[in-house]
């Protein structure tokens, strides 16, 4: 039986989708209506597993840009694993999780992201981790926390002019994805709504849909979120609205919990470690931030999965951050793979082994539903 793994090429797009979309039940187009983002990148990111010339199993690994204070991060976000319902049991998702793997240490993406069963992506070094609060908002919640409606518009998310504005105001967060296709990003779902004003923006879920928003982000240089929140109830006549929010407490962001009926606190999505020692430079710019008020410290750190082990060595000499590949420190700590990335990134995973460099952690990220692959 010939088999081959390798890169959707021109002209296969419409087999692809045929493909997914009986491997999921979706109905036909489905894939490219809900992530038109994502398909502008088929042949860049799509790895296929043809079987006597059918396709018959399919990875995507797509480059997510996490900005993270001062850091960027080049993620690599898994997405649509499936494998054909008549070839299942033959090793195709481990064929090709293994080759996307080693795709991403070829890119130089340190760190990958799916969203998907712990116990299936275990195998493969992912773990959950990563905090998100989800906030509930409703009319009392707000009212006691006197927040007075913002004046917005609802706009077309189609409009070039509403687009710019919007990754304009996009840009100021501090913990974001940059959006290299910021108009398809919008089209995504069956459509958004969009809301703009002085103040900022608003994004909620359902082009089509009234009353309760579910929002995707609300975004104010001004730190005016929860008038926003109440600007676009007014306009859509809702008596609720729930906000996903990366796990950092900053004026803005205590303004939207003081306003909050209720929250919960969940893991972000799936994350694994691709390369350890280069995960840490690129970190290296936020930790110099974070690091400001401890005293100097160098810890070696590895990272072992499966019988490999990378280490890198972390300094803070009380003014700079820096980070190189190796061992070069006294203090010398290994941690499994799954065990470092929820330490790193937040969870119920413990970090005193690490010492001072532990009081760093867990990284804020925030990986909105728009942009999960």
């Amino acid at each position: 039986m010939q088999e081959e793994i390798r890169l959707l090429e021109e002209g296969e797009q419409e087999e692809l989708q045929r493909f997914l979309e009986r491997s999921f039940g979706h109905g036909r187009s489905f894939f490219i209506r809900r992530s038109p983002n994502l398909w502008a990148q088929a042949t860049e990111c799509a790895l296929i597993l043809k079987s006597e010339g059918k396709i018959v199993g399919h990875v995507g690994t797509y480059p997510l840009e996490l900005v993270v204070g001062p850091s960027t991060i080049i993620t690599g976000a898994i997405s649509g694993v499936a494998t054909d319902p008549e070839a299942r049991g033959k090793g195709y998702m481990s064929k090709l999780m293994d080759t996307s793997i080693r795709i991403m240490e070829e890119r130089k993406m340190p760190l990958s992201v799916l969203w998907g069963d712990r116990q299936r992506y275990g195998h493969f070094g992912y773990e959950h981790c990563g905090l998100r609060y989800k906030l509930d908002l409703n009319r009392r919640s707000l009212e006691r926390a006197r927040i007075k409606p913002a004046i917005i518009e609802e706009v077309d998310p189609g409009d070039p002019s509403v687009v710019t504005r919007v990754r304009q105001l996009h840009s100021t967060l501090k913990y974001r994805v940059e959006r290299k296709f910021f108009d398809l990003v919008l089209k995504r779902f069956g459509g958004v709504r969009v809301f703009l004003g002085d103040e900022g923006y608003l994004i909620s879920q359902g082009q089509y849909s009234s009353g309760d928003l579910v929002l995707e982000e609300v975004v104010s240089p001004t730190g005016r979120e929860p008038e926003l929140v109440l600007g676009a109830m007014n306009r859509t006549f809702a008596q609720k609205a729930s906000l996903e929010l990366e796990a950092i407490s900053t004026p803005s962001q205590r303004r939207l919990y003081e306003a909050a009926s209720y929250w919960t606190v969940a893991p972000q999505g799936m994350f694994r470690i691709v390369d350890w020692p280069r995960l840490a430079r690129a970190l290296s710019p936020y930790f110099g931030q974070a690091a400001t008020k401890l005293p100097p410290f160098e810890i070696s750190i590895g990272c072992q999965w499966q019988g490999k082990v990378q280490v890198a060595t972390i300094t803070w000499d009380g003014s700079n951050f820096t980070s190189r590949e190796g061992r070069g420190a006294a203090s010398y700590v290994e941690l499994e793979e799954p065990q470092l990335v929820g330490a790193l990134l937040g969870g119920p995973f413990f970090t005193k082994s690490l010492g001072l460099f532990g009081r760093l952690l867990p990284v804020p990220i925030h990986i909105p539903y728009l942009d999960k692959a």
